[in-house]
């Protein structure tokens, strides 16, 4: 037998023995989105390159170009018990923008968005799988919907997850878990047609050897760090949230009804709590609650969509130290477009999060969606917003107190140029109430609004 008659044979043999092993599916996905802020005249409000969260009665007109694409592949067996996904990103890089977005293109801009494996336990005739890695969590949209790392057990209505946000060894003179933030999430979904209803809670806590906790300059307003469970300093804190969301409809004589609904009631402490390098230190209690519902109607082409919702906010004036404002761990709201996500370029925005610092949030919202054609769909919506507490604040000579945020307008079109193309471009107009003198500039604080907010943005996204 020749040489390579051997060779052709052995290799022969390990495809045939490999060949049950190598059984697979394989995917590839891709979000492909270029970003347009084609037009604002307070790009200080959006955060730009500074973080910050400012009006300028003289304004600061903007725009920019930028890019947000999402790569993903998926690899599975043949019967799905086993699946592997890994995703990366090119987050928010805005043309010109140096480490990736100016000449050459040179910058080391990516990141990991998505790393886990998703296995069926064997004999299990019904789904029982676990989610190890880096994945998408959702507990409630309100509460905490973005990747985490941890454990996930999941069911078809039914989960339980050991999440870990925060990770130190333990150092001499420490304690187990000294360091980490941790969290023990459990839900569960109910569907009886037309009912959807789920239950849910979330425990996370942190802990230290330090004598206190350093929450000097944190500053509860600003977009980082602020009022939210990712960026509170470190130290001993603990919060546990309980929720019921679901949703209902049925058709009518008028089309079709639907009620969405979200109740959220959290409570915990920040312990050791200090604003003066430890001199003096104190126990706060934390608690809170949100609610919000949508109440709609679907008629042909057509949806109006009524929005209400309330996120409890800290009375400033109380003499209590104690905190009474909701809190969210990670999130990313879009109800508005001027005071969230609802921008398209989405990395430059005012406040991910459903409120203002730990004045809450008081929002009603009425919107119009129609479906022109299949490949497109326009909308205006209507916006009040208050603060659920008053923001305070001095120039100096008065102290200021109010709450209304504004009236906001908002309009969107967009059009599928193809399946998996979208175009889509939006506008926000905010005539600003009292409260966001808060925001101006020194010279311009009176107790009364100067400034009124626009924007438009758009985007080309590609999608596969």
């Amino acid at each position: 037998m020749s040489k390579n008659l051997k060779i052709l044979l052995v290799v022969a043999l390990a495809l045939t023995v490999a060949a049950p092993a190598m059984a697979a599916k394989f995917a590839f996905h891709g979000d492909m989105d270029n970003r347009f802020n084609l037009y604002t005249n307070q790009i200080g409000w959006f955060g730009g390159d500074s973080g910050s969260q400012v009006l300028d009665d003289d304004g600061r007109n903007d725009t920019f170009g930028e890019i947000k694409y999402r790569l993903w592949t998926e690899m599975a067996t043949d019967d799905g018990s086993i699946k592997g996904v890994y995703g990366i990103e090119v987050g928010g890089v805005k043309f010109g923008q140096s480490g990736g977005g100016s000449f050459s293109g040179d910058g080391v801009n990516l990141e990991t968005r998505w790393a886990y494996t998703d296995f069926q336990l064997p004999g299990v005739d019904s789904k029982a799988r676990f989610q190890i890695g880096l994945f998408t969590n959702t507990v409630n949209k309100w509460f905490w919907s973005e990747t985490a790392m941890g454990v996930k057990f999941y069911t078809d209505n039914w989960y339980l997850a050991w999440l870990r946000g925060g990770q130190n060894f333990t150092g001499s003179g420490e304690d187990w878990g000294d360091g980490d933030i941790d969290s023990l999430n459990a839900r569960y979904d109910l569907k009886v047609e037309p009912v959807k209803v789920g239950f849910f809670l979330s425990y996370l806590w942190s802990k230290t050897s330090d004598d206190f906790a350093d929450y000097a300059g944190f500053n509860p307003f600003a977009k980082a760090p602020g009022w939210e469970v990712k960026v509170l300093p470190a130290g001993d804190w603990n919060i546990l949230a309980l929720g019921i969301d679901g949703g209902w409809s049925t058709a009518t004589n008028f089309g079709k009804a639907f009620i969405n609904w979200d109740g959220i009631y959290e409570f915990g402490s920040l312990d050791n709590f200090s604003e003066d390098g430890g001199v003096t230190t104190e126990d706060i209690d934390q608690k809170g609650y949100l609610l919000h519902a949508d109440l709609g109607l679907n008629f042909g082409k057509a949806t109006v969509t009524y929005t209400v919702l309330y996120a409890s906010g800290h009375d400033l004036s109380s003499s209590s130290n104690d905190i009474d404002a909701f809190i969210s761990v990670d999130v990313d709201a879009n109800y508005s477009i001027i005071f969230n996500e609802g921008v398209y370029t989405n990395d430059t925005y005012f406040s991910e999060r459903p409120y203002v610092g730990i004045s809450g949030m008081f929002l009603n919202k009425l919107a119009l969606d129609y479906a022109a054609t299949k490949k497109t769909k326009l909308g205006i919506a209507g916006l009040y917003l208050m603060t659920a507490e008053d923001l305070e604040w001095t120039d100096g000579a008065s102290d200021f107190s109010e709450s209304a945020l504004g009236i906001e307008i908002d309009a969107y079109v967009t059009h599928k140029l193809y399946d998996n193309l979208e175009l889509a471009l939006n506008f926000g107009y905010l005539v600003s109430g009292d409260a966001m003198d808060f925001f101006e500039t020194s010279a311009t604080q009176d107790g009364s609004a100067d400034v009124n907010i626009w924007t438009s943005t758009a985007h080309v996204r590609y999608s596969f």
